[in-house]
């Protein structure tokens, strides 16, 4: 990328990062006046004791039923992920902006990444799992502790393991769809090169331009270098399975530390921009949320549905929930 264009992009996020505070400004003299709320703490959801209560139910009576009810509702929920920036253009356009803007101290804060945790990273040292299969270590250490949840939750009758394992797959299985499928060709950005004080890479699969964006080839279903950078699927797959176990065991330290001894035990082969990783944790949180807000709904009796709108006016959709 020459010079000129590099500073011509620099000059549209800087725009983009005024943008944003001029917003921040407006939103938050609105709230004085009561007509705007910000976006809800994303970590403070968290499923109420209410809906694991004991039942007399025999072993494979409760697996059935808790496997139908937490299982439901995909339809639903993959329209949720795809309209989502529809159906709440606030929360959305706050954490695109802030996005925007951690990409212009980039080079700075990844060769700081690169500098720090990466080091740290080659000191941690778990366990290889299995070579040559589809899944990464990260996500077979991932697989693995939801396989294990769910073997205790039917070994010991446990509702709420049950439950835990089973909203996290699927949260794991959005984050794939959304953030690997769907994003990463999407937005087509070069990963950033192991070593940004260094040389460029010859042969142009990485970069040191944190604005090569729109470089990728199409869907990929595996892990690719090229063109793959935003968002980090990792993260998100961190970040969503946590906070469903953060949500269902109402404990924070135990999921988030997991995914935090995964992400440094990993980090060399990540190779993500510091905004990559940001995006994907905030993408994964939202998974996460809608998960277990969804799962909720569907226990109390709650249902909901996507709908388009169309008319003269225009074009959009609607959500329906009925009780």
């Amino acid at each position: 990328m020459g010079m000129g264009r590099a500073r011509a992009m620099r000059g549209v996020a800087m725009s983009i990062l005024g943008m944003a505070l001029s917003i921040a400004v407006t939103t938050r003299a609105e709230a004085k006046d009561g007509g705007f709320d910000w976006p809800e703490n994303p970590f403070a959801y968290t499923l109420s004791d209410d809906l694991f209560v004991s039942a007399d139910e025999a072993r494979f009576e409760k697996a059935s039923r808790v496997f139908v009810e937490t299982m439901g509702g995909i339809p639903q929920e993959l329209a949720s992920i795809l309209t989502y920036p529809i159906s709440d253009p606030m929360t959305f356009g706050t954490y695109a902006l802030g996005i925007g803007a951690l990409t212009l101290a980039d080079t700075e804060t990844t060769t700081l990444y690169q500098k720090t945790i990466l080091p740290l990273g080659k000191k941690v040292n778990l366990p290889k799992p299995i070579k040559g299969w589809f899944f990464t270590a990260d996500g077979q250490y991932i697989a693995g502790a939801l396989a294990g949840t769910y073997a205790y939750g039917i070994a010991a009758n446990d509702e709420r393991a049950q439950v835990a394992a089973l909203l996290a797959t699927k949260a794991a299985l959005y984050s794939y769809f959304t953030s690997h499928v769907v994003l990463k060709a999407a937005f087509g950005r070069l990963r950033p090169v192991s070593d940004l004080t260094g040389p460029v890479d010859p042969k142009g699969v990485f970069s040191k331009d944190p604005f090569d964006f729109f470089k990728g080839n199409g869907v990929r279903f595996a892990s690719h270098p090229y063109g793959t950078a935003m968002p980090s699927f990792h993260f998100t797959l961190y970040f969503s399975t946590a906070r469903v176990y953060s949500g269902v065991y109402d404990n924070y330290l135990i999921p988030y530390g997991v995914a935090a001894l995964l992400a440094v035990n990993s980090a060399e082969g990540h190779n993500h921009w510091v905004s990559d990783m940001v995006a994907g944790a905030l993408i994964g949180t939202g998974i996460g949320n809608m998960v277990l807000k969804n799962y909720e709904n569907r226990k109390r009796g709650v249902s909901s549905m996507v709908v388009p709108i169309v008319s003269s006016r225009g074009a959009g959709v609607g959500w329906q929930v009925s009780f």
